[in-house]
Formats: structure tokens, sequence, C-alpha cells
């Protein structure tokens, strides 16, 4: 595998584990294509099954986490997956300084991975709690559609664009941004946003 793929799947996984350290199968899907309008839920749902198979995903109870080691580089403003390169990986292999590789005299053809912890290296991942914003989305857009006299598409639509140019931003920033962008009360769409 080539360092452009490497590093492509790198940018993949920095974007998708950014806020958690694990995500459920469906809400990856629905991130890299409904959300981040990256490629189809089929695409998608493709590309977890061959980083699955190829050790750069870990799943547990369709709960996916990053495999130990991987050195996830944050992408440029307004980068987007190649998906030729991410729907074929290699076989994952770490890039932790801390993984000691074995070979075994006795089965040439086969290499022992031995990890070694170390605290100092990679303290441990605070768990956050998920974003409540995001359950008031659906009447956020129709607010916006409703008070910029835009259709719900074409407001969906600038703030996916928002959110293209400016990289790992929530869906509800983007839609504030495209209320402030069209002059609407930002007092009435914050206090929509913090509604629990």
């Amino acid at each position: 595998m080539s360092d452009d793929s490497i590093e492509e799947i790198s940018r993949l996984l920095f974007i998708s584990f950014s806020e958690f350290n694990h995500i459920e199968i469906s809400d990856l899907i629905r991130l890299w294509s409904l959300e981040l309008q990256w490629m189809k839920p089929n695409d998608a749902e493709l590309v977890i099954k061959k980083l699955l198979q190829s050790g750069w995903l870990i799943n547990e109870d369709d709960i996916l986490k990053p495999a130990d080691g991987i050195n996830k580089i944050p992408p440029g403003l307004g980068w987007r997956p190649i998906l030729r390169k991410i729907s074929n990986p290699s076989d994952f292999i770490s890039q932790r300084e801390d993984v000691i590789l074995n070979i075994d005299e006795s089965l040439p053809s086969k290499i022992v991975v031995k990890v070694v912890e170390s605290e100092s290296k990679f303290p441990q991942v605070v768990e956050r709690p998920p974003d409540r914003s995001e359950a008031n989305i659906p009447n956020l857009i129709k607010l916006i559609a409703q008070l910029s006299r835009l259709e719900n598409r074409e407001v969906v639509r600038r703030a996916q664009r928002k959110r293209r140019s400016l990289g790992p931003v929530t869906l509800w920033m983007a839609l504030a941004l495209v209320a402030r962008e069209q002059g609407l009360d930002m007092v009435e769409i914050v206090s929509l946003i913090e509604a629990i």
C-alpha cells in the first residue's frame, strides 16, 4: 500500500474518531454518507468492512474503534477521502514505537506481534458525553428554512458546504452559521440548539 493510501485512511480515522474513541457502525455510516456526504451508504458499509478485515478498525458488539497505534493525521481544510484509496486497504501495521516484531524461526512465514503498553506515551482517552444538540437538528433546519424563506434542502446544502470548507464542524454549528449568514435572530437559533 502506498504512503498516500495510508495517509488517506489515517485522515479518515482522525475525523471519524476525533470526538470519541469509539462509534457504532450505523453512526459511522451515517456520518460518512449523510452528514459529511463523502460516499453512498453502501460504499460506507464496504469501506468499514474492508477496514475491519485489514485490521484498521476493531469491532466489539457493533461498536467500532481504531486499532492501537494508528498515526491519525489531521486533514487539511476541505479534505475529502478518495474512495478508491480507502476501499482497498492493505493490512494495518502498527506505527507505534512500543510494538516489537519477533520472527518465529520455526515458522518463518509468520510474525508474532507483542505490544508493550506504555502509559506515558499513550494517555488515557477521556470519554465525552454525547452531543445533545444533535436531537434538535431537524427542528433547526425547519426554523432556518421558515425564517429565511429557503427550502429545507437548500439550508442543508449550504450547511454541508460550510462543513466541507471548515473541516470537522458539527452539523448544528454549520446550520447556525447559515442562519447567521441569512441575518436571522441568533437568540432564537441558539435557544433551539440548546433546548434539551
